[in-house]
């Protein structure tokens, strides 16, 4: 390995925290010139490919700023994609291949550069939809394949943190969020078959990814300094997990419940 490939090793959890330290600015700028408001036009192209036509309006843990605004940031992207007629359905395999990559690297331990993973693959997730909206190229085929590969890229990702963890007790911890990270999608697609409204609650597939992978990156950090939550490594890692099994279960009874009342 190259003297620059240590270096930037050695020091990803710089880049993080000048990253970290960007998007605070960012926020504190946008909360001064009122950023948030919906009409603002920097987020008008943003929202032009979401689902409703009004952007991100779920009542979920990520503020809907933020989505908005994550949006805008990988515009560039999405318009050279577009350009060169990248095909969304490529996209949507391309996020299994990083799944698949993310859970090897979890798997061997490596949080830090797992989360980074982690993240880069739900752009993925996020820009083969809006493409699809976008060139006007959707398809069932095309929705059967997203949803599908998603849950299989979110067994991948929880097997490979089980394997890390495996045999201590907290595989169990592991194994619940998987369980009902699962069940929650599971749930909205039955209740969508049958016509009932399901989609509700705080712990949606994108709130699960972003803790899991800004957790991985958190807990990293405070290891690198030898900052222990919990009395132990990975506390914060292990906690956003137990984080996520709780609130996937919460999110599974809430929308059968919603579900039932339909």
């Amino acid at each position: 390995m190259s003297d620059f490939k240590i270096s930037l090793f050695e020091n990803l959890h710089l880049i993080y925290l000048f990253v970290s330290f960007a998007f605070l600015v960012y926020w504190i700028i946008s909360k001064l010139f009122k950023l948030t408001d919906k009409s603002n036009l920097i987020f008008k192209n943003a929202k032009s490919a979401t689902k409703n036509p009004k952007g991100y309006v779920d009542k979920t843990m990520i503020s809907n700023f933020y989505k908005d605004w994550w949006c805008y940031l990988i515009e560039p992207i999405e318009n050279n994609i577009i350009k060169n007629n990248i095909s969304p359905n490529l996209l949507t395999i391309s996020s299994l291949f990083f799944s698949l990559i993310t859970a090897v690297i979890y798997g061997l331990g490596f949080i830090f550069v797992g989360s980074i993973f982690l993240l880069s693959a739900s752009t993925f997730d996020i820009l083969d939809g809006r493409i699809a909206r976008k060139t006007n190229s959707q398809s069932s085929v095309g929705s059967f394949l997203d949803s599908t590969l998603d849950r299989i890229c979110e067994i991948f990702i929880m097997f490979g943190i089980f394997y890390y963890y495996f045999p201590s007790k907290f595989c169990l911890v592991v194994f619940i969020a998987l369980v009902f990270s699962l069940t929650v999608s599971y749930i909205k697609a039955a209740a969508d078959n049958l016509s009932l409204n399901s989609n509700v609650g705080l712990m949606q597939r994108a709130d699960r990814v972003v803790y899991l992978g800004v957790g991985g990156l958190i807990s990293s950090i405070l290891d690198y300094f030898n900052i222990l939550i919990l009395n132990e490594n990975e506390g914060v890692f292990k906690l956003t997990i137990l984080f996520i099994a709780f609130f996937s279960l919460t999110t599974t009874i809430q929308r059968i419940l919603h579900a039932i009342k339909k």
